[in-house]
């Protein structure tokens, strides 16, 4: 049974609750933050099953491993953006373009930063902004090394809706993408997403090589040139290289 939106707080009150008091049982529960007895089984058994609650043998409860997998991933996203912003700034001055770090997020992409230059021309996008994983070049690098079964879960889950002339719109395409994406270790949404724009996305790795985030260079096709882009995409693939190895990834490469 899922959880209404009004008892999210009561949802978080009773995280809180155990967080403090590992073990405690649903009476202890149920009186201390004076729920109803029927809201009170609800909200627990809705907990223990997205994993944010476990209860142990003797009926107490105790925090969820998720609750540890999403602390760690939030402490990991926000690491990522302590190391990447220094690089990306020193790249979008480098470059005169508007920088991006952002990562996967269920079936898009989510800004962490934004970092941009001096020039008047500006992209209409904020930390925190979700962009889409099938028109974005960011998103087709957080996509392109997936293991291919989780690649399809998503993949099916997509609107393939042609929102503009080169948008891709099926799946045998955008897997042929990816393919290239793999092969030349960056992404490029010409034109897929925003009319009269370019973006060109780099994946970026932990110290066990896993995809953890992207980072992106994006201007209108008159910054991004077709004579650009090749020398565009060996600077942002440096900079990848850079962050990852300021990850504690060794084993990647610009030319991978």
């Amino acid at each position: 049974m899922s959880i209404p939106a009004p008892a999210l707080k009561k949802g978080f009150d009773i995280l809180d609750l155990v967080s403090r008091q590992p073990g405690i049982g649903f009476t202890e529960i149920r009186n201390t933050l004076s729920l109803p007895k029927s809201s009170a089984h609800v909200l627990l058994r809705s907990l223990s099953e997205i994993g944010a609650l476990a209860q142990q043998p003797d009926g107490g409860y105790v925090l969820g491993l998720r609750l540890f997998e999403l602390g760690s991933i939030a402490a990991a996203q926000r690491n990522i953006s302590d190391v990447a912003v220094p690089y990306l700034r020193q790249l979008a001055h480098e470059v005169q373009l508007t920088c991006h770090l952002g990562v996967r997020e269920g079936d898009e992409a989510v800004y962490l930063a934004k970092l941009e230059c001096q020039q008047p021309i500006r992209i209409s996008s904020w930390a925190g902004k979700r962009v889409s994983l099938h028109s974005s070049s960011l998103g087709k690098a957080l996509l392109a090394w997936m293991p291919e079964y989780e690649l399809d879960e998503i993949l099916s889950r997509f609107e393939w809706v042609q929102k503009l002339p080169k948008t891709i719109q099926d799946i045998s395409a955008y897997k042929q993408c990816l393919a290239k994406v793999r092969e030349q270790g960056w992404a490029i949404d010409d034109e897929e997403d925003v009319r009269n724009l370019r973006c060109l996305g780099a994946p970026i790795r932990d110290m066990n090589g896993n995809i953890v985030a992207a980072i992106s260079a994006a201007g209108t096709t008159f910054q991004i040139d077709d004579n650009r882009i090749a020398s565009l995409a060996s600077r942002l693939l440096e900079v990848a290289h850079e962050i990852s190895g300021a990850l504690g990834f060794s084993g990647y490469h610009p030319d991978r």
